[in-house]
């Protein structure tokens, strides 16, 4: 691995192993878990900044990239990702959200939330790191939590991919302009913010039910998650306590009491299968105390765990 600086132009950066490009990447976007078949591993990651954004060009075989956030990312989600796929296939994965990207799409990826993005095969990719500020000022009331991962507008993408490709090829010229960079930056951040005004013309954000769905399927893959609650699911999701709150006032029930309900259900379809440790049951499904399990059990089907799978069916519950 090293870095060539060809001034005043983009920072190159260049791996010849996969060893080589994990320590790449992970310097750039946090810690990152690439995998990949390929023996004759070769990539590069380019990298400039304008006007507050920045610039990077990846280009590399096909691979996994597996990004964990630290709870340090996560308090302070100051910036997103946008991916802009020049040449290849992607798929970007996020919370419950997948979107596949050809060459000339785009989408937005928050990264104060783990991701994963699958390269079918060697591929070239732009991505922008932009202030969120500055996007929310363009496009009010963007909800990352339904936008993420989805493919925005091909028009303004497009647009905003050549665009990119042009300050790319003559920023070795206009480095030492600061004019320049600025101009670049606002016009980056206004294709990009009418891109994503164009998406939700057609449903980007969705109904009512967009969100309802994907909150429950986070609850639902995350009940052995001890701090499932508001907050964590909001976190995940990318939107306000206040918006989790509200599907589920409109569900008639709270947050706590559905996440409680759904373990409960859970655990006695685990006991009619014939689960034989209701303590690591209880661990299994976000108990911290076994106890505490059983108590909640019982005033649910009014009975314990263990009588209940001795008896191999569910009374109806009190």
């Amino acid at each position: 691995m090293h870095a060539v600086q060809h001034p005043p132009g983009p920072t190159l950066q260049r791996a010849d192993s996969l060893a080589a490009w994990t320590t790449v990447v992970t310097e750039t976007f946090g810690s990152t878990k690439i995998r990949s078949g390929r023996r004759d591993f070769r990539a590069v990651l380019g990298h400039c900044e304008v006007g507050g954004a920045e610039i990077l060009r990846v280009q590399a075989p096909g691979e996994l990239a597996e990004k964990t956030v630290t709870e340090r990312e996560r308090a302070n989600p100051d910036r997103l990702l946008v991916h802009l796929q020049v040449r290849g296939v992607s798929v970007t994965h996020q919370g419950h959200r997948s979107g596949r990207l050809a060459a000339g799409e785009a989408a937005l990826c928050n990264p104060a939330n783990d991701y994963a993005v699958e390269f079918e095969s060697d591929f070239e990719m732009f991505v922008l790191r932009l202030p969120q500020a500055s996007l929310h000022s363009r496009v009010p009331g963007l909800d990352l939590g339904c936008a993420t991962a989805q493919p925005l507008d091909t028009h303004f993408t497009q647009l905003l991919l050549a665009f990119l490709e042009t300050a790319w090829r003559q920023a070795p010229l206009l480095a030492g302009d600061a004019d320049w960079r600025d101009c670049v930056g606002r016009t980056a951040l206004d294709v990009l913010a009418r891109a994503i005004q164009r998406t939700r013309l057609v449903g980007l954000h969705g109904p009512r039910q967009a969100l309802r769905d994907a909150i429950l399927a986070h609850v639902r893959h995350r009940l052995a998650d001890p701090d499932l609650r508001t907050s964590t699911i909001a976190s995940a999701l990318g939107v306000s306590n206040r918006t989790v709150q509200a599907v589920f006032e409109r569900m008639g029930t709270t947050a706590s009491a559905h996440v409680l309900f759904a373990r409960l259900e859970h655990a006695a379809a685990r006991l009619r299968q014939g689960s034989a440790s209701i303590t690591q049951l209880a661990l299994d499904l976000g108990f911290n105390d076994p106890a505490y399990f059983s108590r909640c059990f019982h005033r649910h089907y009014g009975q314990s765990p263990r009588e209940f799978a001795r008896r191999g069916q569910s009374p109806s519950a009190t």
